[in-house]
């Protein structure tokens, strides 16, 4: 997201749902769960693929994908992956602001919204979901969303040490352990990837691997473009998709 100056800034973050931390949960090395309760967002009509910003440096904003939401009791929780867990000196401006937050904290969430090319269909059938450690909260929300409606598989990419929560938290897909290339474990995983009869897929994450992966998964389900949905969530040289 680009940079505005800091008093613009702050126009921009006194619009949004005031929030309270009232929770954050270390689930593994790199995931962590933060609670969020705020009146603002009681009655919002919400599904997966929606996200929220926050202001986390007084001149940058990120983007986030609530894992869950509940509009009658106005609470929201985000799982998030941290790149940078356990580095030492990390700058990134999105790290810095989430390892600074603690319970009772107040925080603005600007909007809660999806792009029309990328939303969350309830139609029967069989899913495809593809990416990486950005978009395992999205991935945990859409199969609990769907629930019964349609069956969820697809391919993950996440550092070894967090394999077995993320396999916990996605029942049915493939988690696979990421290289030093991101995307490379996923688009291996693709080239042998087990035939399926697939009715959409959604690709998100890296927005390099994500170009890759849908030629792949258009041609092995069979898959026409307007099945395949995308958004990538950052990108190789480039900061704050």
């Amino acid at each position: 997201m680009p940079r505005l100056p800091a008093p613009f800034a702050r126009m921009i973050e006194a619009r949004g749902m005031p929030c309270t931390v009232t929770g954050t949960e270390d689930l593994s090395p790199s995931f962590r769960r933060v609670h969020l309760a705020g009146q603002g967002l009681r009655g919002h009509e919400w599904a997966p693929c929606q996200v929220t910003t926050f202001l986390v440096s007084p001149t940058e904003f990120r983007r986030y994908t609530p894992d869950a939401f509940d509009a009658e009791a106005g609470r929201m929780s985000i799982l998030f992956y941290r790149h940078d867990a356990g580095a030492a000196g990390s700058s990134a401006p999105g790290e810095t602001w989430l390892n600074s937050l603690k319970i009772g904290d107040l925080v603005s969430a600007m909007g809660l919204e999806a792009t029309r090319s990328f939303r969350a269909r309830a139609e029967p059938g069989t899913v495809f979901v593809c990416g990486d450690g950005t978009t395992v909260g999205l991935w945990y929300s859409m199969i609990r969303w769907l629930d019964d409606r349609a069956r969820v598989c697809g391919v993950v990419e996440v550092p070894l040490r967090d394999v077995p929560l993320v396999l916990d938290l996605l029942p049915g897909v493939e988690v696979v352990p990421q290289t030093e290339q991101p995307g490379e474990a996923v688009l291996s995983w693709l080239d042998d990837a087990p035939p399926e009869e697939i009715t959409h897929a959604y690709l998100s994450g890296h927005g390099q691997t994500i170009q890759l992966a849908r030629n792949l998964v258009r041609h092995r389900y069979g898959l026409q473009r307007s099945n395949i949905s995308t958004q990538p969530y950052w990108a190789t040289g480039k900061v704050g998709l």
